[in-house]
Formats: C-alpha cells, sequence, structure tokens
C-alpha cells in the first residue's frame, strides 16, 4: 500500500517535471546527468527509462545599441531622382532666372498633368527658388506659387538679362544683342530684319529691368523720335522737359535722326547722365554726361513712365 502511494507520488513528480513550460528567452539542453533509474510498475504508465534532467541555459540576445534620432540606412537618393517624394526646402531662398528663350510653363504640382500650368513665365522672369523636388523647382512669384523645370532656371543673372559696356558695338549676332530680343520678345522685329541693337529695344529692356512697361497703341512705326507723340494721352505716361532719374530722353540729332536715352541719374546742377545705343554709330552702346547748356540745345523731350 505504502509502495503503492510513493509510487504515485513519483509519477506525478516526473510528469509535472516534464511538462515545465518554456520561457520565450531560454531554452532547455538535455544533460548527461540523470537520476538513478526507477523500477518499472505494474501500472505500466512508467518505464524504467531514465529520465533526462533538464537545465536552463540563457539564450544570449544581441546587443542593441541606441542611437539618439537614428535613422534608417536607406540609400541615398540625388536631386535628379524623379523617384524622391518629399520637397527638400533649401536654407534659404534663392532668386532665380527664367533662361528658357520660349519661357517656362508654372505647373500646379510637380508633374505633367491635364490643364496643370498655371502661368507661361517669360525669359528672364525672376522666381523664387524655395525648394526641388524631382526634376521641378518649387517657386514664388508675386502671388503666385508653382513648380518649373529646374532645367529652365538660373541662378546667374548676367546669363539671361543683357549686360551693355560703353563703346562696344552690338550687332545681329551678338549674345547681349540675342538677349535683348528675348527680353523684349523681339517687339520691333529688327532681330527678323537682321539689325543691330536698337536704341527701342535697349529702352524697352531697361524698362522691363525695373517691372514697367509700355500700353503701346496700333500706331506704327515706333521709331525713336516719335515716342513722345504716340504716348500722348497714354495712361501711365508723362511728358516733360524737365530731366528725372529713371526717365526716357527724346531728341533730333544733327542728321535729323530720332534719338532715344535712358537719364542714369540728374545732378544738382542739372548736369545728366545718359546712356543709348546707335547715338554716334548703329548698334553701338554709350554712356555720357551732358551739362545743362549742352542737353538743352538739343531741345528733348523726357517721359516718365509710370
Amino acid at each position: 500500500m505504502w509502495n503503492n502511494f510513493c509510487a504515485v507520488v513519483e509519477d506525478l513528480f516526473w510528469f509535472a517535471l516534464g511538462s515545465e513550460r518554456k520561457l520565450p528567452v531560454t531554452a532547455y539542453q538535455s544533460s548527461p546527468l540523470s537520476l538513478p533509474a526507477r523500477p518499472a510498475t505494474h501500472s505500466g504508465l512508467l518505464t524504467s527509462t531514465p529520465a533526462p534532467v533538464l537545465l536552463k541555459a540563457t539564450i544570449p540576445l544581441p546587443t542593441l545599441t541606441s542611437h539618439a534620432h537614428s535613422t534608417p540606412a536607406y540609400p541615398e537618393k540625388t536631386p535628379d531622382d524623379e523617384t524622391i517624394v518629399s520637397t527638400a526646402i533649401l536654407h534659404a531662398p534663392v532668386v532665380m532666372y527664367v533662361s528658357e528663350p520660349a519661357g517656362t510653363a508654372c505647373v500646379h504640382a510637380p508633374q505633367i498633368d491635364f490643364d496643370a500650368v498655371i502661368e507661361t513665365l517669360p525669359y528672364g522672369t525672376a522666381v523664387t527658388v524655395i525648394g526641388y523636388q524631382g526634376r521641378f523647382a518649387s517657386v514664388n512669384r508675386s502671388n503666385i506659387t508653382g513648380w518649373v523645370a529646374k532645367d529652365d532656371i538660373t541662378p546667374q543673372k548676367h546669363d539671361v538679362w543683357p549686360q551693355y559696356m560703353s563703346g562696344t558695338t552690338y550687332d545681329v549676332a551678338h549674345a547681349e544683342t540675342v538677349k535683348t530680343r528675348r527680353i523684349v520678345t523681339d517687339v520691333f522685329g529688327a532681330g527678323s530684319l537682321g539689325l543691330p541693337l536698337q536704341a527701342g529695344e535697349y529702352i524697352m529692356a531697361r524698362l522691363k529691368s525695373e517691372h514697367r512697361t509700355i500700353a503701346w497703341s496700333r500706331k506704327r512705326p515706333r521709331i525713336a523720335g516719335a515716342w513722345a507723340k504716340l504716348l500722348k494721352g497714354t495712361l501711365g505716361i508723362h511728358s516733360g522737359i524737365t530731366p528725372k532719374t529713371d526717365s526716357i530722353m527724346e531728341w533730333q540729332g544733327d542728321d535729323g535722326e530720332g534719338r532715344l536715352g535712358y537719364i542714369e541719374a540728374v545732378n544738382p546742377d542739372l548736369a545728366i547722365t545718359v546712356s543709348a545705343v546707335g547715338v554716334d554709330e548703329a548698334g553701338r552702346y554709350s554712356v555720357k554726361t551732358m551739362s545743362e547748356e549742352i542737353w538743352r540745345e538739343l531741345r528733348p523731350v523726357f517721359i516718365e513712365v509710370a
């Protein structure tokens, strides 16, 4: 009786030991050490096979290093990668200029889509670039925000806007003549005629650089010497005989041909500094200072453009 009771207790002990729950970070290993075999019982549920002793062995975990603000090691993307999905904001806005001769389309999103064009920006237009996405640049212009092809703009103003040098003659093929005619869209047709740089083209380019323009009537031709008459009564135009800085000077040359100049400065003694094209020679750019006595002999008209 006592033997049977002990056998039952032993059976329960070994059964409980063999069904122990395994922890997630541990494993169990068989040990060559074992308890002495217990004798078989008449129940037939237990055998004399030695039961292994199960020992817990800690599994070493990989060492984790914590880094503040760590980011996944994804492959770096270049600005030309069209798969970039977020706008890279620049440290500071940058002014750039449309360098595409035909102008560039400003679209509402960084992609070409149906009815996407907000405005077509002409050659020479200044825009403020605030970021990039793929092959597009995010730009601001006045109250317009949109996207343009980044290959159509440049930060180098002198690559787009003409730079004139006194004493230089600008023929039809000169780079500055070409830039000037792109700026004014060859409004006078001088490029088509193969003419050197004209006085009116120079004046129109100067006005446009200062965000001013002239609303011309349909009367033609708009030759030097006829501007004051053609512009009489035009909104935003005022003509007089007193020179003012940034006004247009119109007069007749000794040969009877009209001349146009741009007033760069008016001194306290009323001497004026005038830049002009074609005064002494066709296409030649010059900057001269005239005393009051000299310019009054020319009987000029000064045209102010608002």
